[in-house]
């Protein structure tokens, strides 16, 4: 009775991990957006980038995207003139290793419990 405890709770401590990885994920990837919009509504207000062309600096910063933030010589709100896009990566890479890792714990669970994925017995 007691490893049938312990699996479980091995199981519930994984699934915990798996959710954490995600919800960080999913954070810093709106957080990377809000950030983007903060930047680049501003830019495309005072410089003559549109933000259909501004939509590239969320996942790469080329050489547009600094010159575009550069050049906008207008206040930010919050004091934030610069985007890093490092943000949205470290957010793709959490959601990614939130589903790998998920993926594996399904793997997992379904080899220690004795059942198979697909919800077949």
């Amino acid at each position: 009775m007691s490893r049938q405890w312990t699996s479980r709770d091995r199981l519930l401590s994984r699934d915990v991990l798996g959710t954490g990885l995600l919800a960080a994920g999913i954070l810093a990837l709106l957080a990377a957006l809000a950030w983007w919009a903060l930047v680049f509504v501003n830019v495309a207000e005072n410089t003559s980038l549109t933000i259909p062309a501004a939509v590239p600096c969320l996942i790469n910063t080329s050489d547009l995207c600094s010159l575009a933030m550069s050049l906008c010589g207008s206040g930010h709100w919050l004091g934030i003139p610069r985007y890093w896009e490092g943000l949205f990566w470290v957010g793709a890479a959490l959601t990614l290793a939130a589903g790998a890792f998920q993926l594996v714990v399904a793997t997992a669970g379904s080899t220690e419990t004795g059942t198979q994925l697909g919800g077949k017995n």
